[in-house]
């Protein structure tokens, strides 16, 4: 079923392109799903994102495992998961630096601090499990029942929405507002640096 005129994989291959141009993420690194229906779209493991064709995506079965996964990024049991348990029809997984750092450093969750992160993203758990593992699929699935986006520890950044568009834009605010948080934290310990000179 076409997506906004396009095919899935051609919309997924669109946003891929966009997180690497964006520095949300790097080529081989990170993660893009659809649903439709019961199948769910997603980048194959290995594949780079800003070369994506319709052979660096495949479907698999929302409903469980399948041969399919075999190929799948290997964070699909996190992107069923999620789908599982949420009413998103998009995820988007990156490893943005700011987001990552921000994932070592603090314990709980990342609360932005930028006016537009507060109201649009609100606090960002930090979550805890193995790449490609059940923990994480479930960890990542009960943060995203009600918040946008979520940072594996040490990971990156799980963003979901209604659409490809809501999934970016939350990936792009989560890592926006993880730099903002950096650059305060990063001033004030300079600024404390300096009286104490």
């Amino acid at each position: 079923m076409p997506v906004d005129g396009h095919s899935p994989w051609q919309e997924i291959s669109r946003l891929g392109k966009k997180l690497i141009q964006t520095g949300l993420t790097s080529s081989r690194f990170g993660n893009i799903s659809l649903l439709n229906g019961d199948k769910i779209f997603i980048t194959c493991t290995g594949s780079m994102l800003d070369e994506l064709d319709e052979d660096g995506v495949v479907n698999v079965d929302l409903r469980g495992s399948c041969p399919e996964d075999a190929i799948a990024s290997s964070e699909i049991c996190v992107h069923r998961a999620v789908y599982q348990a949420t009413s998103h029809q998009a995820i988007v997984h990156t490893h943005s630096p700011y987001a990552v750092a921000a994932s070592l450093l603090e314990t709980r969750e990342v609360l932005p601090l930028d006016s537009e992160g507060r109201i649009f993203l609100g606090p960002m758990p930090i979550v805890a499990g193995g790449m490609g593992s059940n923990a994480l699929a479930i960890a990542v699935s009960s943060a995203l029942q009600d918040h946008k986006a979520c940072i594996a520890r040490g990971h990156g950044v799980f963003a979901a929405g209604s659409s490809l568009k809501e999934a970016y834009e939350a990936a792009a605010m989560a890592e926006h507002s993880a730099q903002i948080g950096y650059l305060v934290k990063s001033y004030c310990c300079e600024a404390l640096r300096t009286e104490k000179e």
